[in-house]
């Protein structure tokens, strides 16, 4: 069925988006396949080539399809989005290793360590002097053969150097995560906050994160407090796509239906 050129009030190139759209997610245009080319678009909704260009970038845009130069247009191939188990804070040792052990996936990931120095940003994040100096983590988690997220945590070098804890992933602490490599210097780690945002992909992590420029991606600001103090404060970025936040909230034991006033 062409589309109707006649029908007022909507551009045409967005009611063939529709159609196309439609039969991508009635499996009519199964993953993989080459959608018909533009000449045949143009036939079969009776349209100038203009539109159905137009209505084939918004399927790209919208991640359905992808072009290949020389090839056509392909309908996208869509995994399904991996569980990334939030809110394991409470347990012993990393939440990424809690949350792997908890899809029945062995740890593992990348890191590297080195000394910096905190921007007008991070003094603000972890409540220290702009310049104050900190430890930077960079992290690559993977889920199956591609990379699942990044993170890039930070901590106060005031806190932790000339301890055990000072290396996140060396020394007999490493791999513990922050809450239990806290408590080995003595901070107690009280919460933990995190902020989530969708945005577009940046240039810097669309490589390590195999994902093409102008794709979305959940970016976390994760921070754990031992009080009113921030000890470590974290940017985690996840493509949208392939990610789904699974949130594990806890509940007050003392909390019960004569306390909590039910009426």
């Amino acid at each position: 069925m062409g589309v109707d050129v006649g029908e007022l009030g909507r551009p045409a190139y967005l009611r063939l988006a529709d159609v196309l759209r439609s039969r991508i997610a009635s499996g009519e245009h199964p993953p993989g396949a080459r959608m018909p080319s533009i000449a045949d678009l143009c036939r079969e909704h009776r349209l100038s080539e203009q539109p159905v260009r137009q209505a084939l970038r918004v399927l790209n845009a919208e991640g359905l399809t992808e072009g290949r130069p020389g090839s056509g247009t392909y309908v996208r191939l869509r995994p399904a989005p991996a569980r990334i188990p939030r809110g394991r804070y409470d347990a012993a040792g990393s939440p990424f290793t809690a949350g792997s052990r908890a899809v029945d996936a062995a740890p593992r990931w990348t890191h590297d360590s080195q000394k910096t120095w905190a921007t007008s940003a991070l003094a603000l994040r972890l409540r220290v002097a702009e310049g104050d100096p900190l430890m930077q983590t960079q992290y690559v988690f993977p889920a199956g053969d591609r990379p699942a997220q990044l993170s890039t945590s930070w901590e106060p070098l005031a806190l932790t150097e000339g301890t055990v804890a000072v290396l996140p992933e060396f020394g007999p602490l490493a791999g513990l995560g922050v809450v239990e490599r806290m408590a080995r210097i003595g901070v107690t780690v009280t919460r933990v906050t995190e902020d989530v945002t969708a945005r577009p992909v940046l240039e810097v992590e669309s490589g390590p994160l195999g994902v093409a420029l102008g794709s979305t991606v959940l970016s976390i600001e994760r921070t754990h407090w031992a009080g009113r103090r921030p000890v470590e404060t974290a940017d985690i970025v996840l493509a949208a796509e392939r990610s789904r936040l699974v949130y594990e909230l806890g509940v007050p034991a003392e909390i019960t239906p004569e306390s909590d006033g039910i009426r």
